[in-house]
C-alpha cells in the first residue's frame, strides 16, 4: 500500500520525508480511508462469471428475453467465459451471487412503477430487476447493462455495440426506481415497423428490431395501436350508415358515405349529436373486445374535406379563420365523447381509466380555445427539426406553453426520417429543449411517434440519443454524444465527437435559411453561406483524421461507414453549389453510389435495395445537375 501511494501519479512528496507527527497523522488518515473503501466494497454486490441469472419457474417472454440478454452480453464482457447460467427459481441453490429477473419471490416492490419502468435493487448476495409491468423487466435488464457494465447498443448490429471487458462488476447496494417520462413511443420505419402500427415484414436490417427493444425505443401498449387517421374504423358505414346516415358529411351538397377504409376524402359531421352516440357505441364495443387496452383514437382522416352542412359552416364562421374553427369543432366533439365515457364506460362494466387519442394535424392542429377533458391525449404533429424555422420556441408562439394551458397530457408526431433525405439531419438539441420544456410545464408526455426510416451512416446515432431523451429529458444531450464517441472510437473520439457536433450545428444553420423538406432536391443540398461550406469541408477533414487515428479494425470499420455515407452527401453538396460540372465527375459519383451505398443497408435507408436506391439517387442527381453538365 505504501509503495502504491508513494508512486501514485501526481504525488511529489515522499511520506518518508514527513515529520513523525505528520507521518502518524497521515497513517491514521490512510487507515481511515482504507476502512471506508473496504466498507463501501463490502456493501457492493459483486458479479463474476459464477453469478446465476434467476427467472420465475414459469417465466414470461420478457423475463426470458431479459435473462438471455444479460447472459449473452455479460459472457462477452467476461472474455467469452461460460457462466451466468440461467436457472429457474425453484432450482437455484441458496449459495452464490444471483441476479433475479421479473416476478421472483425476491423481487423488489414495484408499487407506483409504470408498465415500462423498473426497479433494480442490490444487497446481500443478489441483484433483483423487475418491471412495473412485464415489458419493464426487459428494459430494466438493458439499462442495468448500460449503467453497471457499460454495455450499450448505439446502432444495430455488433459493430456498434459497446462491450467493455470485465473481471468483476460491482453493483452498489441500494434501490433504483425509474419511470420513463414518455409513456409510449414508436420509431416507425425501423425494425420493419409500419407507420400506422404493426410490422411490414420487409426489413433488410435484421438487427433493428433488437436495437429498438434494447433501447426502449418501441414501447406501446399494443403493437397495432395507432394514433393516426381512424374515423372510418370508429364509424364503419356497414354499422352506422343505415341507422344514422347524418353522422357522415355533406360534401358538394350531397351526403357522402365512404365505401372503403382507404378513402381519406371525408370527415364525420362534427356537429351532429348522433355522432356522440355512435362514438360511445363504438368505444364500448372496442373496449369490450380489448379489455386490457387503454388507448382509443378518434383521429381525423388525412384530408381537408370537412362537412359543409349549414350547422358546421355556421360554427366554423364564429372563429377568426377556418383552422381555428375546425380545431374548436373537433375539440368540442372529443370533449363530449370523453364526458360520456366518464358515465357510460363504468355502466358497461369497463374500467373508466381510458385515454382518448387524437391527431392534432392539418386543419385541427391548433391549440383548442378551451381546456380539453383530462382523458384526452392530443398527438401534435410538428417536425422537431424545424422547430426554429417554424417558431415553436419563439415568444408569442411558445407551442408547449400554450398546449400546457389546454391539456394535462400530450404527445408528438415527428418527421425525423432519414428516407428521402441524402444529408445528415441531426437536431437532438431541439429534441432536448422540447422535452425539457414539456417536463417543466408539468405535461404528461403520453406518446412520441417518430417517423425514423433511418440513414444509419449519415445520422443514425441521433435515434439512440433521442430515445434516451424520450425516456429522461434531464439527460445531457452533449454528454450522450461524447459518450458515443468515447465508447466506439477510443482512438478517434475527439474527431468523431467534433464531426457530429458540426453536423448538428450545420443542420440548424441550413434549415433556418430555407426549410429542407424531404425529397425537395431543389434546395436540400444548398449551402447558402461560406460558413456552411466551411463546416461541410471540416466534416471531411475530421473523418479523414478519424480514419488515421483509429486503433483497431472495428473502429476503422465504424469510421468507414460514416466516411462512405458522408461522401455521398459531399457529391450532392458539390453539385448543388457549383455552376458547371464535368460529366466525368457525375459518372464518378454515380459509380461510387452504386458500388458503395446501394449495396450497404447501413448507409442510407434504401441501401441494400439497389433498384429503389437508384430511383432515389437518380431523381436527386438529375435535379442538382440539370443544365450544369459539360464535357
Amino acid at each position: 500500500m505504501k509503495s502504491h501511494l508513494k508512486n501514485a501519479p501526481g504525488r511529489n512528496v515522499d511520506a518518508g520525508c514527513l515529520s513523525t507527527p505528520a507521518r502518524s497523522s497521515r497513517i491514521i488518515h490512510l487507515l481511515a480511508a482504507l476502512t471506508f473503501a473496504q466498507a463501501l466494497l463490502a456493501s457492493d454486490v459483486v458479479l463474476t462469471a459464477a453469478t446465476m441469472l434467476v427467472t420465475p419457474d414459469q417465466p414470461t417472454e420478457n423475463e426470458t428475453a431479459a435473462a438471455d440478454l444479460l447472459q449473452t452480453y455479460l459472457r462477452r464482457a467476461f472474455a467469452g467465459q461460460a457462466g451466468f447460467e440461467i436457472v429457474r427459481e425453484s432450482q437455484a441453490p441458496a449459495a452464490g451471487t444471483r441476479v433475479l429477473l421479473g416476478a421472483t419471490r425476491g423481487a423488489p416492490d414495484i408499487q407506483g412503477v409504470y408498465r415500462d419502468g423498473f426497479v433494480i435493487s442490490a444487497g446481500g448476495n443478489q441483484v433483483a430487476i423487475r418491471g412495473g409491468g412485464d415489458p419493464g423487466t426487459f428494459y430494466g435488464a438493458s439499462r442495468f447493462l448500460d449503467r453497471h457494465a457499460g454495455i450499450r447498443f448505439y446502432l444495430p448490429g455488433d459493430l456498434f455495440t459497446h462491450v467493455p471487458s470485465h473481471k468483476r462488476i460491482a453493483v452498489p447496494e441500494g434501490v433504483q426506481r425509474e419511470n420513463p417520462y414518455t409513456l409510449n413511443s414508436m420509431m416507425s420505419g425501423t425494425g420493419g415497423t409500419s407507420g400506422t402500427g404493426g410490422f411490414t415484414g420487409t426489413n433488410p436490417r435484421a438487427e433493428e428490431g433488437a436495437w429498438l427493444k434494447r433501447n426502449a425505443a418501441f414501447r406501446k401498449e399494443s403493437v397495432n395501436f395507432s394514433h393516426q387517421h381512424s374515423m372510418f374504423q370508429r364509424f364503419p358505414p356497414e354499422k352506422f350508415a343505415a341507422r344514422w346516415p347524418e353522422i357522415y358529411p355533406i360534401l358538394g351538397g350531397k351526403r357522402y358515405i365512404p365505401a372503403k377504409a382507404a378513402d381519406q376524402g371525408w370527415q364525420p359531421c362534427l356537429t351532429e349529436p348522433k355522432l356522440i352516440d355512435a362514438a360511445i357505441e363504438s368505444s364500448i364495443e372496442y373496449f369490450k373486445a380489448n379489455a386490457a387496452l387503454r388507448y382509443l383514437s378518434f383521429s381525423i382522416q388525412d384530408s381537408h374535406k370537412f362537412c359543409e352542412c349549414p350547422r358546421c359552416k355556421a360554427e366554423v364562421a364564429k372563429y377568426p379563420n377556418k383552422g381555428a374553427g375546425l380545431t374548436a369543432l373537433n375539440a368540442r366533439f372529443l370533449n363530449a365523447v370523453a364526458e360520456r365515457w366518464d358515465r357510460e364506460l363504468p355502466a358497461a362494466g369497463i374500467d373508466s381509466h381510458k385515454t382518448l387519442v387524437y391527431i392534432a394535424y392539418s386543419d385541427v392542429n391548433g391549440v383548442p380555445p378551451f381546456p380539453l377533458h383530462r382523458a384526452i391525449l392530443p398527438v401534435v404533429v410538428f417536425t422537431i427539426g424545424d422547430a426554429l424555422i417554424d417558431g415553436h420556441f419563439e415568444p408569442g408562439k411558445e407551442t408547449i406553453r400554450k398546449w400546457g394551458a389546454a391539456v394535462k397530457q400530450m404527445g408528438n408526431h415527428d418527421w425525423a426520417q432519414g428516407h428521402l433525405y441524402l444529408i445528415p439531419r441531426i437536431y437532438t438539441g431541439l429534441t432536448s429543449r422540447l422535452f425539457r420544456d414539456a417536463k417543466a410545464e408539468g405535461l404528461i408526455w403520453g406518446y412520441q411517434h417518430t417517423e425514423s426510416y433511418p440513414n444509419w451512416g449519415l445520422d443514425g446515432a441521433k435515434l439512440w440519443v433521442s430515445a434516451r431523451i424520450y425516456w429522461n429529458p434531464d439527460e445531457d444531450e452533449d454528454a450522450l454524444w461524447r459518450q458515443f464517441a468515447r465508447d466506439l472510437f477510443p482512438g478517434a473520439a475527439e474527431s468523431i465527437d467534433r464531426y457530429f457536433a458540426i453536423l448538428r450545428e450545420l443542420w440548424i444553420k441550413m434549415d433556418q435559411d430555407a426549410e429542407r423538406k424531404l425529397r425537395k432536391w431543389s434546395n436540400q443540398f444548398e449551402l447558402r453561406s461560406e460558413e456552411q461550406r466551411a463546416m461541410a469541408r471540416e466534416c471531411r477533414r475530421l473523418l479523414d483524421q478519424a480514419a488515421r487515428d483509429s486503433r483497431s479494425d472495428p473502429e476503422r470499420a465504424r469510421v468507414d461507414l460514416f466516411w462512405k455515407s458522408y461522401r455521398l452527401t459531399e457529391y450532392f453538396f458539390e453539385f448543388a453549389n457549383t455552376k458547371t460540372i464535368k460529366r466525368a465527375r457525375v459518372e464518378e459519383a454515380r459509380a461510387f453510389a452504386l458500388s458503395t451505398i446501394a449495396t450497404n443497408p447501413m448507409t442510407v435507408y434504401t441501401g441494400g435495395n439497389p433498384a429503389e436506391f437508384l430511383a432515389l439517387f437518380n431523381s436527386a442527381l438529375d435535379s442538382v445537375t440539370k443544365g450544369k453538365i459539360s464535357d
